[in-house]
């Protein structure tokens, strides 16, 4: 193994309603088919990988014991032992798992899982000693409904506390909401669980449930001063729009079936009679178990939310919803016996869920990012989260000199990132309306001493789109525009300047107030929040036409954009060529007969090297014709498989293709008749990348595999093009689990390595060749 370090792990939050959870000073969330790991005011400090589909729940147990369900159909046990690793996978699911929720129960655990397959599925986890074992239990059909949330709780009266080791502490109650409006309650005290009763009062699906057992400090204001210590409260939210406490309790007398109908019945007319006040109470569900008499009441409705409510959840005493409306409701019993919201938290999108812990509030969006708030005194004030691309990444470079990595994904952004203090994203310069393919950076040419940073980036679009860096990023010139903005019906990001102040291209520039552009230009320093990253946007400065089908591929040199697009025929499998002076056509070069899958400027800019899907790579030459570069050597069959990827050296002395056919060949630029030094891989490899300087005199290469493995290798021996590569491998729990698009080096002194794949998370690692 190599070592290595994570520096970055940048990935968003599944756009599921059960997706994260937090305990103490840690926060877990489904990232793709990884569950990650961070902490308040820090990035994600790990990934946890076993799951082979997207992760839809996470729970924790404890502190040191969490539970992650996947759309795999199988749901894993993650302990914290020197380090998170999974103990237990728990399968038997036909579908994909929605909702899960796990309790201590004595010395061992009982999870319960739903499934779209129409059932729930009980696990125990038992210990005895050093031995643990976990056993399915049960498995509960619930027809033709969908159980979208499940929640445990001890029956009240019951704690695994006080009731340890004894029947009691088995005595617990499950909670599940479901597509046909109403919340069920299953009972169990040793045997398996049995429906108890269910709760109707919802008009349209229970989203999500939630257990709370009353104590003394939860029952003391007017709302609540009929609860008792011991009491459970069950929190129910649903998708017409509103909240609603059941309070569940042991009885004190003895009943039958039918008595709580009679006793509401006697009420009502004992109310009506000559002066008595009628007074309303609702309606007692009551049920019997083996652990005694219990009944349950709808004990409050709660409106606030203006969309469907797709979390509710109880922390530190209070209780979190979150819904569609992109608001998060703190809710609280005021003096007056009314429940009322005592925050109200927004987000810039409909959020999934919401969680409370004892640094604030973390919430997460429809768009996978997440929300935090703290609260200070009596005020909550927004801090910054981890945040990340929540589509497959198809690319990244680095700028000239090292200080940004520019990533784009399919979720139709473009983002950059640096490192202040720690990495993190500082701008999302495009927010496109197709998903984003490639991108460059234009460097500058030996005889500019500054040039304004630069960007060509292709999508899923017949379109190459130029952008220009903002003052916060041009190192004081003021030729650039502050931000950009998309004005209304508009569909191109413009320049936004002063009301007083001109810009070279005035066609495009949009006029902002003073006010305006102060508040926009007080965050480019510091670490933005989510909300603040949509003033980030940058400037489009020109469009490149030509090809008749979307742009796969961008390379881009000092003086020439080259760009190709997806192909079929040798008529549209060209390279279209660009000058960066005025961005105007320089010429088109053939070759292939598929698509161009990868293009790269030889680093002095003598040579373009390109790859294709047709098995073959092409070298062109430059020139002081038209068109700058011509053919001068085409490799047919280069590879068996397709040709993915081509890195040139630091000298271009020599280069590499990297194929399907699990071998990176490199190929000596001066003898190209040779045959080409071939090594080989345990798998596809689809990227491969030169480091930018020699390591004690060895040339180290990084190669990167179809199922997300990551290699680095070091040369030996004095030959031109090396033919002794000793590799070493990055340690798996800090690689990829699925196909890397990309591996690009720092170009500075430090080893650091880029990394994006298409499970959705941008990876820059430390590495010692």
């Amino acid at each position: 193994m190599a070592s290595a370090h994570s520096e970055l792990v940048a990935v968003a939050c599944n756009r599921t309603a059960h997706a994260l959870d937090t305990t103490h000073c840690v926060a877990a969330f489904g990232a793709g088919n990884y569950v990650a790991l961070y902490r308040p005011n820090n990035s994600v400090f790990a990934t946890l990988r076993g799951h082979t589909d997207r992760v839809n729940c996470v729970r924790f147990v404890s502190e040191h014991v969490l539970v992650s369900g996947s759309a795999d159909g199988t749901a894993r046990v993650w302990t914290n032992d020197d380090g998170w690793r999974c103990t237990h996978v728990l399968e038997g699911h036909e579908g994909p798992i929605v909702a899960l929720a796990s309790l201590h129960v004595g010395s061992g655990m009982v999870t319960v899982t739903a499934a779209t397959d129409g059932t729930m599925r009980v696990y125990e986890y038992e210990t005895a000693g050093e031995e643990e074992s976990v056993a399915a239990q049960q498995v509960i059909s619930v027809g033709a409904h969908t159980a979208l949330d499940v929640a445990l709780a001890h029956v009240p009266g019951f704690s695994s506390e006080s009731d340890a080791g004894s029947d009691a502490g088995s005595a617990i109650m499950l909670a599940t909401g479901s597509t046909d409006g109403r919340v069920h309650i299953y009972t169990r005290h040793t045997g398996e669980f049995t429906r108890a009763v269910s709760l109707e009062g919802h008009e349209d699906w229970v989203t999500s449930v939630s257990f709370q057992r009353v104590s003394s400090s939860l029952a003391n204001t007017s709302a609540t001063s009929h609860w008792r210590s011991g009491d459970v409260v069950l929190a129910s939210g649903s998708q017409d729009k509103h909240v609603r406490l059941w309070r569940i309790w042991r009885t004190q007398n003895t009943t039958v079936a039918g008595d709580a109908d009679r006793r509401a019945a006697q009420a009502l007319l004992d109310a009506s009679a000559p002066g008595s006040e009628l007074a309303l109470r609702p309606r007692e569900h009551e049920f019997t178990t083996q652990s005694g008499q219990f009944a349950a009441a709808s004990d409050a409705v709660l409106e606030g939310h203006e969309a469907w409510v797709h979390s509710v959840s109880w922390g530190c005493g209070e209780l979190v919803t979150a819904g569609a409306d992109g608001v998060t409701l703190v809710w609280a019993g005021d003096e007056e016996g009314v429940w009322a919201t005592r925050a109200r938290l927004g987000a810039d999108a409909g959020l999934l869920g919401a969680r409370m812990g004892d640094v604030g509030v973390v919430a997460w969006s429809i768009n996978g990012s997440l929300h935090a708030w703290t609260h200070e005194g009596d005020a909550w004030t927004p801090r910054a989260a981890p945040t990340g691309h929540f589509g497959a990444v198809r690319d990244a470079c680095w700028s000239a000199d090292g200080e940004y990595l520019l990533t784009v994904s399919a979720d139709q952004t473009a983002r950059v990132w640096a490192h202040k203090n720690e990495w993190h994203e500082v701008a999302r310069p495009q927010i496109h309306g197709y998903d984003m393919q490639c991108a460059a950076f234009v460097p500058a040419s030996e005889t500019e001493s500054e040039k304004m940073l630069q960007y060509v980036a292709g999508a899923e679009e017949k379109v190459v789109r130029v952008f220009n860096a903002t003052q916060a990023f041009a190192s004081g010139n003021t030729a650039s525009a502050l931000t950009a903005a998309v004005p209304a019906l508009g569909l191109t990001n413009k320049a936004v300047v002063a009301s007083n102040e001109t810009f070279p291209d005035d066609r495009y520039a949009v006029r902002r107030t003073h006010a305006d552009i102060a508040q926009m230009d007080s965050t480019s320093n510091s670490v933005l929040l989510d909300a603040q990253l949509r003033h980030t946007l940058w400037p489009e400065a020109d469009k490149l036409y030509g090809h008749p089908y979307e742009i796969y591929a961008i390379a881009a040199s000092s003086s020439v954009v080259a760009t190709s697009c997806r192909a079929s025929s040798e008529r549209h499998a060209c390279i279209r060529l660009y000058w960066t002076h005025n961005w105007q056509p320089a010429g088109t070069l053939t070759a292939h007969l598929l698509t161009v899958t990868r293009m790269q400027f030889s680093p002095d800019e003598k040579y373009l090297l390109s790859a294709s899907r047709d098995r073959s790579w092409a070298l062109f030459e430059r020139t002081q014709e038209d068109v700058p570069y011509k053919l001068v050597h085409h490799q047919i069959k280069a590879h068996a498989r397709i040709v993915w990827d081509v890195a040139w050296s630091h000298d271009s002395m020599f280069f590499a293709t990297a194929s399907r056919d699990k071998s990176v060949k490199l190929w000596n630029v001066d003898a190209l008749g040779d045959a080409p030094v071939t090594l080989a891989f345990p798998g596809p490899v689809t990227s491969v990348a030169f480091a930018h300087m020699l390591s004690e005199g060895r040339y180290v290469m990084a190669a990167a595999l179809e199922n997300g493995r990551v290699f680095v290798l070091t040369s030996s021996g004095s030959q031109k093009v090396p033919t002794s590569w000793q590799p070493k491998e990055i340690p798996r729990d800090i690689a990829h689990t699925s196909t890397v698009h990309r591996i690009a080096w720092r170009p500075t002194s430090l080893w650091q390595l880029a990394t994006v794949s298409d499970d959705q998370t941008v990876r820059i690692t430390s590495v010692n060749p």
